[in-house]
């Protein structure tokens, strides 16, 4: 995990670029996961105020025998009454060992791949009061695991949730001076 968080940090430092350290971090989060297909994601807010995930990354599921290298970006996660936002309105790990089963699903679009297994993880970062408290500020959807996902995978990623917050905040921090 240390050197899949090293090289990614180095790519962003270098580049400044969110989406390239993004695409460069997902395929190991996916291998470190044994996930199948996954996205990683900033939150961003509409214009009515509500959030949504913008991925920075996101594997490209609509194609035939997709891999960890079809990797697009850009897509946009609306709808909170599903599984990806339960992880936006809780602020939470959500773990779903069966999808179609879970009261959180909202299902998927025509031509998705099959959802067997999901583990969403949040993106915190200090709020800036130094009171303990955290922002939303990203988060990571990993599915289709074979035998699905348990609280130590939530343990074995917590170091990506935390680099990749870090990232989106210094993203925002370079974005905010420029403007």
């Amino acid at each position: 995990m240390s050197s899949a968080l090293a090289r990614a940090l180095w790519c962003y430092t270098h580049t400044k670029s969110i989406e390239r350290a993004f695409v460069q971090l997902l395929p190991d989060a996916l291998s470190i996961s044994g996930s199948r297909f996954g996205f990683l994601a900033e939150v961003t807010y509409g214009t009515s105020g509500a959030p949504y995930f913008l991925s920075h990354a996101v594997v490209d599921v609509y194609k035939p025998d997709f891999g960890p290298e079809d990797i697009v970006s850009g897509l946009q996660f609306h709808n909170l009454d599903t599984l990806n936002g339960a992880v936006m309105t809780s602020g939470r790990p959500v773990l779903a060992n069966e999808p179609d089963r879970d009261p959180r699903r909202g299902g998927l679009p025509p031509g998705h791949a099959p959802l067997e297994s999901y583990l969403g993880l949040p993106f915190l970062v200090p709020d800036g009061a130094c009171d303990g408290e955290h922002a939303l500020v990203g988060g990571a959807a990993l599915a289709n695991r074979p035998g699905g996902y348990c609280e130590a995978d939530i343990t074995l990623l917590q170091p990506l949730c935390d680099v990749a917050a870090l990232m989106i905040a210094a993203h925002r921090e370079i974005s905010t001076q420029l403007t």
